[in-house]
């Protein structure tokens, strides 16, 4: 019914404590008569509940709670006992007054109850309110209940992503390790080459593409010839041009090449698409004869020049086999060379070892649980090159186009990117004694 608190801040002994407690037993003895007064007004039916509660609530107001004094500890338990003995007998008072008078309680009721009703209402909403402020207070403790879980995973997931990433690299690191094990030459070897064969210019290079292109294409109509008959006629030139003495030093790796490209040919996969374009005369599989382009790419190693000059050489040797539906030469076309004619010499450029093997690698489809990766064809070298790669973290395209004729300075850039890299040139290179480039 009725709650008397108490509140206290110390406890103190003397007679300033007992005038306090002198003080709060009248204030409760006025209480007391109060009550009685309000029972015996309850009894003659004359206040209805709200009035009741008017009538009380300036008496709650007192509030012992607020009056902070000192009191002796002894006293404590006397007005405790009081005041619950005096509610006690309060409610007693009033049940016995509503039995009694039945009508006057019954209307009180009447008044009282929708006062009563909303005031269960708003007890209601105040414990939904305070329910709801207990779960978010939960919800809130969400991310600290599970902090060590979630760190675990974070973790866990770092880990796994530096696993992922250290087996990708290792793949491709040992993909590379196995390219340069099994190339057929070595760049120091390629470097002895050139240093060896210094004569052999760019104007000895274009008196054997002119005997070349008079003694096999125009009189003979052919584009693939044995690899003898190739080498007889290039040697024939240069002892025209510097005497008898004059030949092709360390030719036994220019030899290697070659017969590495005859295995080639003689296995299961050694017909592609440039192949078919090169092999005019119907060479069937087994045959001894290569194509034009191939000989021409395999002498460029031991040709001392330029880089600029290498590149405009391999260039015009593409011009050479560029044919119109007569099998004439083609004046509109004859300045610039096909996408698929420049496929086809970065794939020759590939076969006799003159592009870094780091950039022949490309990746596979196959991503779980880790990148692999494979040698790229020289169509997807110049794919690569004209269209880029990686997106950002790429490479972009080296020309204006991504697909269709290749001029020269698109050459020029497909062989010097990091996707083809010939000759290394798409690394910064200190200039040396065997250095061929011009930068």
């Amino acid at each position: 019914m009725y709650h008397i608190l108490v509140s206290t801040t110390s406890l103190g002994r003397g007679p300033a404590a007992e005038c306090q407690c002198q003080s709060v037993r009248r204030n409760m003895n006025r209480l007391s008569l109060s009550l009685r007064h309000t029972t015996m007004m309850i009894r003659r039916g004359s206040y209805t509940a709200v009035s009741l509660r008017r009538r009380v609530q300036p008496l709650q107001k007192t509030r012992l709670q607020q009056s902070s004094f000192k009191y002796d500890h002894r006293n404590v338990n006397d007005i405790l006992l009081s005041s619950r003995s005096l509610a006690t007998s309060v409610s007693t008072r009033m049940q016995s007054a509503s039995s009694k008078d039945d009508n006057s309680s019954m209307l009180t009721v009447g008044h009282s109850r929708p006062r009563l009703l909303s005031v269960m209402a708003a007890a209601n909403s105040s414990s939904s309110s305070t329910d709801n402020k207990n779960g978010k207070r939960d919800d809130s403790n969400l991310f600290l209940d599970n902090l060590g879980k979630i760190f675990l995973s974070s973790i866990g997931i770092v880990l796994l992503m530096l696993l992922r990433s250290t087996k990708s690299n290792n793949s491709r690191a040992a993909l590379r390790e196995e390219m340069e094990n099994a190339a057929l030459l070595d760049p120091l070897e390629i470097d002895d080459l050139r240093t060896a064969n210094a004569g052999l210019t760019i104007g000895v290079w274009d008196a054997i593409v002119e005997e070349i292109k008079k003694e096999f294409i125009d009189a003979r109509g052919v584009h693939s010839v044995t690899y003898p008959q190739f080498l007889s006629l290039v040697i024939k030139v240069m002892k025209d041009v510097k005497g008898e003495g004059f030949t092709i030093q360390l030719g036994q790796f220019i030899d290697r090449v070659v017969i590495a490209e005859l295995e080639r040919r003689s296995s299961d996969k050694w017909r592609m698409k440039c192949d078919e374009n090169d092999v005019i005369s119907g060479d069937k599989k087994g045959s001894d004869k290569l194509p034009l382009s191939f000989l021409l790419v395999s002498l460029s190693l031991a040709l001392n020049s330029t880089v600029s000059d290498r590149i405009r050489v391999l260039y015009e040797s593409m011009l050479l086999f560029e044919k119109d539906n007569d099998g004439a030469s083609s004046t509109s076309t004859r300045n610039i060379a096909s996408e698929e004619q420049v496929e086809c010499m970065i794939q020759h450029l590939q076969s006799t070892c003159q592009l870094v093997p780091e950039a022949q690698i490309v990746e596979t489809n196959s991503k779980v649980p880790y990148q692999t990766f494979r040698v790229g064809t020289g169509k997807e070298l110049t794919r690569r090159a004209r269209e880029g790669y990686g997106g950002k973290k790429g490479s972009q395209g080296v020309t204006k186009e991504v697909g269709g004729p290749v001029t020269l300075e698109d050459f020029h850039a497909i062989l010097k990117s990091r996707t083809v890299c010939a000759w290394g040139e798409c690394y910064i290179k200190k200039a040396s004694r065997t250095s061929t480039s011009d930068r």
